[in-house]
């Protein structure tokens, strides 16, 4: 059984190997205290990852010296836990194997002299977003930089609720009576923004101008975090109109306009604007008053040059789907189409906005054919780009995706929440034929949800 272990600590790999054993042998040698055998393995390992003829650690016996008999006299004292008297070069080296935060919160929590080692060391680089698993009952959380999934500890309401949207920082925007009852809540402080769940139509032409309307959220964009001073948020909702507005301090109601956007595909706050994609691929900006009470949104359109082999959501054959994101990289807005085929290549293709004429009246989508240096993280509301440079654990050009192009808010909501999403993954975009291919991940690519929510991109 030693020579086992042994192995193991000296060809696993440092991240999936030693951390976790420590943390088991601490558990054990709290539970088990000096009559287990488990000290005299304490010392042998210790041994093993110094180097030869290098000095014992203070308190450490050499292992050479103990007695053949696995079981150890109770009389012996206890030395000195074995994780207490790694040398700081060590734990460096393992914490510069560690860049997902969580990883790094489970290395502080083996003891005091690891909890002091991970204060010290370096800031982490740039913070990949995690992946929520909704579940009333255990939710979790998928790591891009260690591809491991963890347990993820919510109380019981927000378990259950309905996720609508995330923000950086730790924010998520939750519907916990699934219909109703909405918020903003930072699952890492714990604190919580109230969200309404009525809309009004402030216009002079609508009859009930001050009719305020029960509404559905979809998902849900915000601006900057929910609890700062002007944060704005739009939604996607169903109801009279299909998309609505929030600012801090309006408690009572969201704000819409006639008007909508038809077949709203993603919603992205970028240049102090929110853009709302359609299904025609045109693009509508919702701009806010400055300093202004009421909240005012002004809008401007941008009809888009239609690609030369655009076709209407209408004339794909039914087991075909079309799905469209918005994704800022660069300073510049892109546009991320996904069509899904059964049986066949998922075919992704990335377009970059191009502002044209007076007024953008001569704009159009160009296509790039590479995606040079980044990876793309792709969900509704809530996608991402990011630059390879800051994390070296994902291979340049991957897109991370979702399975939302079947999902049904509706449907999902009178199945009892239930929804099983089965086309989850990465592809690797393909720099010439603008195509992809299967890679692997940590991603499921089946998940059943119970609270009637899709797997969210999260950023803490």
């Amino acid at each position: 059984m030693y020579a086992s272990i042994f192995t193991f600590f000296l060809t696993g790999s440092i991240f999936t190997g030693l951390l976790w054993q420590l943390v088991k042998i601490k558990i054990l040698l709290w539970q088990l205290g000096s009559r287990s055998s488990l000290f005299q393995l304490l010392n042998v390992t210790g041994n093993l990852l110094l180097a030869p003829g290098s000095r014992l650690w203070p308190n450490q016996r050499d292992a050479s010296r103990l007695p053949p008999n696995p079981a150890m006299p109770r009389s012996r004292e206890p030395c000195c836990p074995w994780s207490d008297g790694l040398p700081s070069e060590l734990l460096d080296i393992i914490l510069r194997y560690l860049t997902c935060h969580a990883d790094r919160v489970y290395f502080a929590a083996v003891c005091r002299a690891w909890r002091s080692a991970a204060h010290v060391h370096k800031a982490l680089p740039c913070q990949l977003p995690l992946l929520l698993l909704p579940s009333p009952v255990a939710p979790s959380f998928l790591s891009l930089h260690s591809g491991a999934t963890r347990c993820l500890y919510l109380p019981e309401s927000v378990r259950a609720a309905r996720l609508c949207g995330s923000h950086e920082g730790g924010w998520v925007a939750l519907a916990f009576d699934q219909w109703q009852g909405y918020a903003a809540v930072n699952l890492c402080s714990g604190a919580k923004v109230p969200l309404p769940d009525r809309l009004r139509i402030p216009s002079a032409r609508w009859i009930d101008a001050d009719r305020e309307h029960p509404m559905v959220i979809r998902t849900v964009t915000f601006s900057g975090a929910p609890s700062t001073e002007g944060c704005l948020a739009a939604a996607h909702v169903s109801s009279t109109c299909s998309i609505a507005f929030w600012r801090t301090g309006m408690d009572r109601h969201w704000i819409a306009y006639m008007g909508d956007v038809y077949h709203i595909q993603d919603m992205i706050y970028y240049k102090g604007g929110f853009h709302v994609l359609s299904a025609t691929e045109d693009v509508v900006v919702y701009t806010p008053n400055i300093n202004g009470a009421p909240l005012v949104m002004s809008r401007t359109t941008y009809l888009m040059q239609k690609r030369a082999d655009y076709k209407p959501d209408g004339v794909l054959p039914k087991s075909h789907r079309m799905s469209r994101y918005l994704v800022e990289s660069r300073g510049k807005l892109l546009m991320v189409l996904r069509l899904f085929r059964p049986n066949r290549r998922r075919e992704f293709r990335i377009f970059e906005m191009k502002l044209a004429g007076a007024g953008g009246s001569e704009s159009s989508w160009a296509e790039l054919h590479a995606l040079p240096g980044r990876v793309i993280l792709l969900g509704k509301g809530c996608s991402r780009a990011f630059e390879v440079s800051q994390s070296d654990r994902l291979p340049v050009g991957n897109i991370y995706y979702l399975d939302d192009t079947s999902f049904n808010l509706s449907l999902a909501l009178s199945n009892g929440s239930r929804h099983s999403s089965t086309d989850m993954g990465v592809h690797g975009f393909h720099k010439t034929l603008g195509k992809t291919r299967r890679a692997r991940c940590g991603i499921p690519y089946e998940f059943t949800s119970e609270c009637g929510s899709l797997p969210m991109w999260f950023i803490p």
